[in-house]
């Protein structure tokens, strides 16, 4: 065994690939106040056309334009807000200045970068500057050199859990000895510690496409080990190619070229070539995939193994590393892509396997996998695992691995920031069916207990904690908006009124009788929006979007950037309720923010 080389059981989520943002994190960015939605403004979806953006301009028009009020205070409120439509329906008619928008927000049509939202002090800001520099620094000394470490301590716990004494035999006709008492914990030091893995590395920048890799690794097993340094040097050659050159230091050494290429968005081809001595041929690996479905990836593994070539190479009939092929696919499950599997067929002189994986991310920041695998080298092996994202960057992971003839074997790990601790417990040399289950079910049902019991009231608490810090930061721009949204609908009533007389005369007229907007768990039958927190009152402002007896609201953009909305409950889940008559019949229908309403086509009677 190479002591530099280590392949780690894979029995629990490896989190190195995946880019986990914490949940807090994710709601900080989804609730601080964006910029107006200029989509949302012109109530337009982002694939409206251009004959589109005019006709709901010029509708807007009839309610926002300044000449179309004679009160001074209306047409001052006007004023601003005219000046928002004109700005967005500029924007998105032209097609240079559409796509920048499209890919870059309002920062992109701006060429500047503000710092911070509008309506805070110079306090504020002067905090908000340094802590953006801060944050700076940090990220370019992490660019500069990282650090990853791992740490594998593999504990024999055989004796612990069936331990073997030996017999106590009288000798010269003497009686034999009690045996010694022993205390709870005596059990305990039967256990041993059977190999101990570390490795570290530091990676940095020796160029704008090269990166450099310095590491060490050792192993301990059974009191032999050893160890050995190798240096890695990772280059970009373009966006399809990059290269990748590792070779080690001590005995055993060895050289390694890794090459990947993306020969389109949909194919690749990957390359390992090793070279152990320059007495044999080098070992080749290549792995060439495509992407068959929009989210499955299949491929195909050939390896060479030890092989020669006339007197290159020598005798290789004894070598134990010998060619095989591998067929074999990858891809993501459901709407959101949460789940991920993997499934390969290896066939080879020594080795074939038939191997299977599935990884399922949860809502609470909880991965499991469940793999399975049937080797002609190491039997049958099924486990299961799940890990968890604690705070401060933490995942903490256990799983239960059993196999005939491998055994039974609980691991767990704990990592942070690149650091990993892993220890996997040999509970049983040989299959044991209640090792297993109790393995299982008792480490499962603790983690349920504590996650429900403990971390989801936590992360609860956190979550409603947050909340109210955002509340509180960005009241000014909250008040700001609320106040925008009730100048808008002073706008529109007068609009609305002559629509609701318009459409009541229409045989097919559609008259917004009731709609409300927000967190509806708060509303109560017979009772107004003003009175309920978190809900307001939107009849007025839909009743003016009613055109020629019907009513659009696109997906994909919130609510609260059309005119004469906003956000009553920052954070919550929000709701759009619309209670109309159409055709004479009274109907209702809800929403969840951010969803598409079309009315009258989604109908329901009450």
């Amino acid at each position: 065994m190479d002591s530099y080389e280590h392949v780690s059981y894979g029995s629990i989520p490896d989190d190195d690939n995946i880019n986990d943002i914490d949940e807090l994190e994710r709601l900080e960015q989804e609730l601080i106040p964006q910029p107006d939605d200029y989509y949302g403004i012109l109530n337009v979806s982002k694939n409206a056309t251009n004959e589109e953006l005019k006709v709901s301009y010029k509708n807007l028009c009839r309610s926002f334009h300044p000449d179309k009020h004679n009160n001074e205070e209306h047409k001052r409120i006007a004023e601003g807000r005219f000046q928002v439509i004109q700005q967005a329906y500029e924007v998105l008619s032209d097609p240079q200045r559409r796509v920048i928008y499209d890919t870059y927000g309002v920062e992109g049509l701006n060429a500047t970068w503000e710092l911070g939202p509008k309506f805070k002090t110079p306090e504020e800001l002067q905090a908000e500057y340094e802590k953006q520099a801060r944050l700076k620094r940090e990220q370019d000394l992490e660019n500069m050199v990282r650090s990853r470490a791992e740490v594998q301590l593999t504990i024999d716990a055989t004796q612990i859990l069936d331990p073997y004494e030996p017999p106590v035999f009288s000798s010269f006709g003497q009686p034999a000895l009690a045996p010694k008492k022993k205390g709870p914990l005596h059990a305990l030091t039967k256990g041993q510690v059977q190999q101990l893995f570390m490795r570290h590395s530091f990676e940095t920048q020796l160029g704008p496409q090269t990166r450099a890799i310095f590491g060490g690794s050792m192993v301990s097993r059974t009191g032999m080990g050893g160890g050995n340094v190798m240096g890695t040097i990772r280059h970009t050659v373009s966006p399809k190619l990059w290269c990748e050159l590792n070779a080690t230091v001590l005995n055993p050494r060895s050289l390694t070229m890794k090459t990947v290429y993306n020969m389109s968005s949909d194919s690749f081809c990957n390359t390992v070539v090793k070279a152990r001595t320059i007495h044999s041929p080098p070992i080749v690996t290549v792995t060439a995939g495509r992407r068959l479905f929009s989210t499955t990836t299949g491929y195909m593994t050939y390896r060479t193994g030890e092989w020669s070539l006339l007197e290159w190479g020598g005798d290789v009939s004894r070598s134990m590393d010998k060619s095989h092929v591998a067929l074999g696919l990858a891809g993501a499950t459901g709407a959101k892509q949460k789940g991920n599997y993997s499934c390969e067929l290896q066939t080879g002189i020594i080795a074939s396997h038939l191997a299977g994986d599935y990884t399922h991310k949860m809502d609470n920041q909880m991965r499991i996998r469940i793999a399975g695998s049937i080797s002609t080298v190491g039997g049958v092996t099924a486990s299961i695992g799940s890990d968890h994202k604690l705070p401060s960057n933490i995942r903490f992971g256990m799983s239960m691995e059993c196999g005939v003839p491998t055994g039974v074997m609980m691991q767990f790990k704990i990592s942070r920031l690149g650091q990993k601790l892993v220890v996997p417990i040999i509970l049983s040399s040989e299959f044991d069916f209640r090792l297993t289950f109790l393995g299982t079910a008792i480490p499962a049902a603790m983690a349920m207990a504590i996650d429900q019991l403990v971390l989801k009231p936590r992360r609860q608490k956190q979550i409603k904690e947050k909340i109210r810090e955002l509340r509180e930061e960005h009241a000014d721009i909250l008040a700001n908006r609320k106040a925008e949204a009730e100048d808008a609908q002073k706008l529109v009533t007068s609009s609305a009124e002559r629509k609701t007389k318009m459409e009541e005369s229409k045989k097919d007229g559609l008259v917004i009788l009731k709609a409300y907007y927000g967190h509806l768990e708060n509303l109560i039958d017979g009772q107004e929006a003003q009175e309920r927190e978190g809900v307001i009152d939107v009849t007025v402002v839909l009743q003016a979007m009613v055109n020629e007896s019907r009513l659009t609201i696109p997906s994909g953009h919130s609510k609260t950037n059309i005119c004469g909305f906003y956000d009553p409950c920052l954070g919550e889940s929000k709701q759009l309720m619309v209670r109309y008559r159409f055709q004479g019949q009274l109907h209702q229908v809800k929403i969840k923010d951010n969803a598409a309403l079309i009315i009258p086509m989604r109908a329901h009677l009450i």
